[in-house]
């Protein structure tokens, strides 16, 4: 990945010279990049002392941080202070020189790709604008199945992404994944991650906990957002609702896997994923007015199918698709090899009303496969499921668990 060209080309490359640049002890600056944003870069692949920055990018830092300005500038020498004090003026002269690449990002340009060791953003024509590296003490892991960016656009616009998990190099501790925020120019306004202890089963779960997936809303004026989590050793997920000041609004407990979130409403939530207590992939909507507080509206299971049981796959988590008129959901019969995935598609109305269910040709080709190899004993033709999964387990509050037809 190439780093961005400064606008000034003054490189500052250890801790030891962004120091003497700011005329403060390193263990400041390091403070400032963890709590503050200072922009300090690191080298691919590099360790804690491989880093650098340039002049420009703290001069503009300086100059959007009026408080460190003023501490910076109480304790420095005479000269240095006069620098300081026309740093927004010098800031300013060199954006204006800079063109383009000075410009300010807007939502609707920015561009985020994140990896394992940061996340960087790029402007409309492709060229990256700033970088966010992870701590090198530890080695960040990605969720594999849910969204891991995403730019809200409202005012105060912001970048969102999260990791699943982390752990710590010096002794291989392992810590939960964290939700964070970002301004639109890379720096820091907030961030997430469960530290709850929850009784499930008559067993407790305590962290870590990984996050899977998130979801934000923005169509009610104020932004919210829904966070995931799995326990990282065993069955319970979390569901949480956070408001525009990173506050929980509430949080569902669920014995099994949550890998998707989608927003239907302002008070609906939709979650997909697996659910170890009946043994199949689910789909469940949330009220978020009553998280916690009350049950789900509705929680549908998909029972494994003959294939999934015959392959000895494991669970046939459900990967969710929300589209204006339905949701579609997928059922994971057997994981994807060398070919697609084996799936069962069902679809359902917005309010979880089951429209109809069939199998992929996928999941035929690899019926007839377990044909030949003496697993299943009959062809499509004597097939039970020939046109499809037949039933589909339901919850609701008022009647509880009750078996659906579905032919």
């Amino acid at each position: 990945m190439t780093d961005p060209l400064p606008a000034v080309p003054e490189r500052l490359d250890s801790w030891k010279a962004i120091a003497a640049y700011l005329s403060r002890d390193v263990a400041t600056v390091r403070r400032w990049e963890k709590t503050l944003g200072l922009p300090v870069r690191r080298m691919p692949g590099g360790r804690g002392h491989s880093v650098f920055a340039y002049s420009s990018e703290i001069d503009a830092w300086l100059k959007v941080k009026p408080e460190v300005t003023r501490e910076a500038a109480s304790q420095a020498p005479a000269s240095r202070r006069a620098w300081l004090l026309a740093g927004g003026v010098l800031a300013l002269s060199i954006a204006i020189a800079a063109g383009t690449r000075a410009t300010r990002l807007t939502a609707a340009e920015l561009r985020i790709e994140i990896t394992p060791e940061a996340v960087v953003a790029f402007d409309g024509a492709g060229a990256p604008r700033w970088r966010h590296d992870f701590s090198t003490e530890y080695k960040t892991a990605l969720s594999e199945v849910g969204e891991r960016a995403r730019v809200a656009r409202r005012d105060p616009a912001a970048v969102y992404f999260a990791t699943s998990h982390r752990e710590r190099l010096s002794d291989g501790r392992l810590e939960s994944g964290s939700l964070f925020s970002l301004d639109l120019a890379g720096h820091p306004t907030g961030s997430f991650s469960f530290d709850d202890d929850v009784a499930l089963g008559g067993k407790r779960f305590g962290p870590p906990w990984a996050i899977t997936s998130f979801a934000l809303d923005e169509t009610a004026g104020a932004r919210r957002v829904a966070v995931a989590a799995h326990h990282f050793l065993w069955s319970p997920s979390l569901v949480t609702v956070l408001d525009g000041h990173w506050r929980r609004q509430g949080t569902f407990v669920h014995e099994g896997w949550i890998e998707g979130l989608y927003w239907l409403a302002p008070n609906r939530l939709v979650t997909g994923g697996f659910s170890d207590a009946r043994d199949g992939g689910m789909i469940a909507l949330l009220d978020t007015a009553a998280l916690g507080t009350s049950p789900p509206l509705r929680i549908l299971v998909m029972p494994r199918s003959e294939v999934n049981r015959a392959t000895v796959s494991r669970f046939n988590r459900a990967a969710i698709q929300v589209m204006p008129d339905r949701i579609v959901a997928r059922t994971i019969e057997v994981p994807a090899d060398a070919r697609e995935a084996v799936d069962a598609i069902y679809e359902f109305t917005r309010s979880l009303e089951v429209v109809k269910a069939s199998f992929s040709d996928r999941y035929w080709e690899v019926h007839r496969a377990l044909e030949a190899q003496g697993k299943l004993d009959h062809p499509r033709e004597r097939c039970r499921d020939r046109d499809g999964p037949r039933e589909i387990a339901q919850w609701e509050p008022a009647t509880g668990w009750r078996t659906s037809k579905l032919r």
